[in-house]
């Protein structure tokens, strides 16, 4: 019996990378189907997607009556009215009915308006007959001079068919009543096309380059494979969270500062295990979720025209472009070095009181021959 014959029965590495390679693939289907889940199309219930980080329609107020200053959020979805402390306006629903009333006291919603059924989550039928002539029944929602609301008459053209090469949807209007007078906020709705695909493609390229290197199965390759997906995970994660959380909407909330600061937190925990070389390979795990996770959250900058979060276009969709390819590109390279581990302890001798020295990785093809 030759010597490698001999040892033949103590090499259980190929069974131990199999089961390594299966809970990585497991891993990997459920990070896509979690990934599916990001960006499958958010649900609008009563009030439109929520907190888009991008949208086909942009609709912008052009008039609004003194002492009013209005904002439309998310896009073509909401709009934000803060009104002089001095006024009284009202806020007429699709039916002409009051839907909301300011005063010095505060902002009042009424109930007994179909504006107010409709916008409830899930939506409600309102009552039969519900219309102008229904008595409002008024309940304060805040102390404020300042209120947001989901308002259809913003994107209602967004169904209209634009005629080809057109970006301009149309006009929109929202009737008040200031101090008992007529009186209307109106904009306009415009339409830009959706990215090209070619933003997609340097996420394929990542994956492809990454596969070529791991097939090398140089050890030395697979750590600055995984140092340089990192190092862009991370600057893709710095600058798409900080445009994230300082979109305001319209203003930045304490909630947005907070997650801000945990995003931040996480950056610079990153950045110390590289400059320290602490990473490891859960480390890189890490590093990878949180790319793919905040690339999946802002995926609608590369599929939308126009980006909702507080960066330049082009800047949005770089950063959201690296997150995810980085990300993605980094997971199998994290693979790859958490079987270092495995194929250490599939080295050892079984019973033997001397430690026997890790292969290499071109061991692997002379294993799986031998067997």
């Amino acid at each position: 019996m030759s010597p490698v014959s001999a040892c033949l029965p103590m090499r259980i590495a190929p069974p131990v990378l199999g089961q390594s390679r299966r809970v990585g693939w497991a891993a990997m289907a459920l990070l896509a189907a979690i990934l599916g889940c990001l960006t499958a199309p958010t649900r609008a219930l009563a009030h439109g997607p929520v907190n888009p980080a991008a949208s086909s329609y942009l609709a912008t107020v052009r008039n609004a009556p003194a002492g009013l200053r209005a904002i439309v959020v998310d896009g073509d979805q909401r709009l934000w009215l803060h009104v002089d402390p001095r006024l009284t306006v009202l806020v007429l629903d699709y039916r002409g009915a009051p839907y909301l009333r300011f005063t010095p006291s505060g902002v009042e919603v009424n109930r007994s308006s179909a504006m107010y059924y409709s916008n409830q989550v899930p939506p409600e039928q309102p009552p039969p007959g519900t219309g102008p002539a229904t008595r409002p029944s008024w309940t304060s929602v805040s102390a404020g001079h300042s209120y947001n609301w989901h308002d259809g008459r913003l994107h209602a053209l967004a169904a209209t068919a634009l005629t080809p090469g057109s970006r301009y949807a149309g006009a929109w209007t929202i009737p008040l009543r200031v101090g008992g007078r007529p009186a209307t906020i109106s904009g306009g709705l415009r339409y830009a096309p959706n990215p090209s695909l070619v933003w997609f493609w340097p996420i394929v390229v990542a994956l492809l380059c990454v596969g070529a290197g791991l097939r090398v199965r140089r050890p030395q390759l697979d750590r600055q494979m995984a140092r340089a997906l990192a190092v862009a995970a991370i600057a893709g994660v710095a600058v798409a969270g900080t445009g994230e959380e300082l979109h305001g909407r319209p203003g930045v909330s304490d909630g947005q500062y907070v997650l801000l600061a945990i995003v931040l937190a996480f950056v610079a925990w990153a950045v110390a295990r590289l400059v320290r070389r602490q990473e490891g390979w859960f480390g890189y795990f890490v590093i990878a979720l949180a790319a793919i996770w905040e690339g999946a959250s802002l995926i609608g900058v590369i599929t939308h025209g126009f980006v909702l979060i507080a960066l330049p276009p082009l800047l949005a969709r770089v950063a959201v472009v690296v997150c995810l390819g980085a990300g993605a590109a980094l997971l199998p390279v994290v693979f790859r070095l958490a079987e270092v581990p495995e194929r250490n302890r599939a080295a050892q001798p079984a019973g033997a009181g001397q430690r026997a020295a890790a292969p290499s990785w071109e061991d692997e093809e002379e294993w799986d021959h031998e067997l």
